[in-house]
């Protein structure tokens, strides 16, 4: 079966992450990638990889020290899974069309 679109490992574990810290988000506390490391059996230095990443967008913040992690910076219906793709992989594009600004003869038709 051919796939049109396929998520990447990192982009999965992204999108865990990501679910991790939305059940946790009403609590407001910060959850450690400890906990979800060991919880999805990877590795912590592979989380705090993604984990820097999703900051840097503005998805997540982070808290060192005791009771230190990482939490959503907004509310887990405010986030799409698009946004967090892009933190990861940068611009998204379905097809080369999209991304080289050339103007296509069956544009109308997408």
């Amino acid at each position: 079966m051919s796939h049109l679109f396929r998520v990447t490992a990192r982009d999965h574990s992204a999108v865990i992450l990501m679910t991790e810290l939305a059940h946790h988000y009403e609590d407001g506390d910060y959850l450690s990638l400890q906990d979800v490391a060991l919880k999805m059996q990877i590795s912590e230095g592979y989380l705090e990889e993604i984990a820097a990443q999703l900051k840097k967008a503005g998805l997540i913040a982070g808290k060192q020290g005791p009771c230190g992690g990482y939490r959503l910076t907004r509310a887990p219906k405010d986030l799409c899974l698009e946004e967090i793709l892009h933190a990861l992989e940068g611009s998204l594009a379905l097809v080369d069309c999209q991304t080289r600004g050339i103007t296509c003869p069956v544009e109308s038709g997408c």
